[in-house]
């Protein structure tokens, strides 16, 4: 038998011989442990990049509503303003009222 055996044939995937390679050269264990740390960085990444985001949308949804809020107490002021404007006139009224009594 002089042609290609399993062991030296070349295999039509080189990243399956550089696979194997590697899990024969550091353990079976280790290139698993590996493989999960390589995905789990990547889900971290992932959910770090949605985090940042969405605190991103938060900062710029507070500012609205800080803003809104600000309108409101604006608002406020002027009905408070307009308020003691009334109750002014009123005390004038009964002023003049109790006055203009015998």
């Amino acid at each position: 038998m002089n042609g290609p055996t399993a062991q030296n044939q070349p295999s039509g995937h080189p990243w399956l011989d550089a696979a194997t390679r590697v899990v024969i050269q550091v353990g079976f264990p280790i290139v698993v442990a590996g493989a999960l740390l390589w995905w789990l960085l990547g889900q971290f990444t992932r959910d770090i990049h949605a985090i940042a985001y969405q605190m991103q949308d938060n900062a710029v949804q507070i500012a609205k509503f800080v803003d809104m809020q600000k309108d409101q107490l604006a608002e406020m002021k002027e009905h408070t303003r307009e308020l003691r404007e009334q109750t002014n006139i009123m005390k004038g009224i009964a002023t003049q009222q109790r006055e203009s009594r015998p």
